[in-house]
């Protein structure tokens, strides 16, 4: 890809660097997933995240703050943006004892920087893991 750099201009390469980076980083979540280690799999989602900002370029501001503020927040493994982008919802990976906690501290980060009500939805995983917490914020 760098020996085409040139060639394919800035915004292009960009994108493309983060197709190849983004299909690195779901082949190391999922032996994460199998190592059962949470918090480098959400270390994945924080960068899957930044590169969708900064390299393709589809997050908007209200996802940035929500993803800036679950890093944060306690007990939560991970976030990032979900969906097509340019607005939509945040997924957060979060410990079960600190959903309700961490539904409290988004809310008032979402309220306090951007003057927005937050819509949240909480999934639950629990088959084949420990149970985990999945909170949708919008």
């Amino acid at each position: 890809m760098q020996t085409h750099r040139a060639a394919l201009g800035d915004v292009v390469y960009r994108r493309c660097r983060y197709v190849v980076e983004e299909n690195l980083r779901v082949e190391a979540a999922g032996q994460h997933l199998l190592a059962g280690d949470l918090r480098a799999f959400g270390q994945q989602m924080y960068a899957s995240h930044a590169g969708l900002r900064d390299d393709y370029q589809v997050s908007c501001r209200e996802l940035d703050v929500l993803v800036a503020a679950a890093q944060q927040a306690p007990g939560v493994f991970g976030a990032r943006m979900m969906g097509g982008g340019f607005g939509g919802c945040t997924i957060n990976l979060v410990a079960p004892d600190q959903v309700e906690q961490f539904i409290a501290h988004q809310t008032a980060a979402y309220q306090q920087q951007l003057g927005l009500p937050l819509e949240t939805y909480t999934a639950t995983i629990v088959s084949g893991v420990d149970t985990l917490e999945l909170v949708a914020l919008h």
